[in-house]
């Protein structure tokens, strides 16, 4: 009897090991837990990221808006008539809480003055969307809206100032262009596009190596005359994403809408400009 019995008198049991068949099952149950699992987490990352891009653009939004009542106009795109070239997105920075850089940028000198190099090659979170691919000095995913020059087939259609018609336009050529006033955003400013995501885009100097223009928040060229029927097109100034379905874009009141690769040539086209005139209820 008392071989039998340990620890009190309980009667011991013997243990009884898996199986390697058990074994074998109950690895491959995790392996097709663990495929199941990966489209999902693929899914929740494409959605995080597509969130902090919506939240980069609002913060934006947040910064032109609180320019426009301090300045009582919106930024110029570009201050090109200058010759010193800064952009909307060098402008709105004390806007940003980025006050530090937009106190050191001496906008007396060219943007990429050398006294300005420096500050203008950071790289700032916001102005970066967290889906792009690759990375360089003074990184803009996101492009200023001056208008489209996307053209339609029916002339009859094709409002008044439909090149250079959005509110951040760059500086006219011929005549130094003021910031855009809120009373001269006729078709609304909730139907009216601010910015827009450009992700990945830009050109390389062939000196340098580098990247410059439209692809560098500091550079005034980083503004869009989209000249595309479509969104996700291959120019270098249309409207682009790594998002899939389509691209955000910031409106004037300050919303974010995702504007979907489905989106009609017209409307694009219509929401590109402050004054066009379109019809009402052609934009999303």
């Amino acid at each position: 009897m008392e071989g039998s019995q340990r620890d009190g008198g309980f009667p011991c049991r013997r243990r009884r090991a898996f199986s390697l068949v058990e074994l074998l099952a109950v690895v491959a149950i995790l392996g097709i837990l663990v495929t199941l699992a990966f489209p999902a987490i693929d899914v929740a990352r494409a959605s995080a990221r597509r969130s902090a891009c919506s939240s980069n653009l609002r913060q934006m939004g947040i910064a032109l808006i609180n320019y426009e009542a301090a300045k009582q106009r919106f930024p110029p795109g570009n201050d090109a008539a200058t010759g010193r070239g800064h952009a909307w997105s060098s402008f709105i920075l004390p806007f940003l809480e980025d006050v530090r850089i937009a106190s050191l940028i001496n906008y007396s000198l060219k943007w990429n003055n050398p006294q300005n190099l420096e500050l203008t090659e950071a790289i700032l979170p916001v102005y970066v969307c967290p889906s792009g691919r690759e990375r360089y000095a003074g990184k803009q995913d996101y492009g200023g809206v001056m208008g489209s020059a996307a053209l339609i087939s029916e002339a009859a259609i094709r409002p008044p100032g439909w090149v250079h018609g959005g509110i951040l336009y760059a500086t006219d050529a011929e005549a130094p262009r003021r910031g855009c006033r809120v009373a001269e955003v006729a078709d609304g400013l909730s139907r009216t596009l601010l910015v827009s995501e450009g992700v990945d885009r830009g050109v390389i100097d062939g000196e340098t190596n580098t990247r410059y223009g439209n692809s560098v928040w500091a550079c005034g060229t980083n503004c869009f005359l989209h000249n595309s029927f479509a969104l996700n097109a291959a120019e270098v100034d249309s409207f682009r994403s790594n998002h899939r379905g389509g691209v955000h874009g910031l409106y004037g009141d300050g919303h974010v809408s995702f504007m979907a690769d489905e989106i009609d040539p017209f409307v694009l086209m219509a929401i590109c400009t402050k004054a066009g005139h379109e019809p009402v209820g052609t934009t999303p």
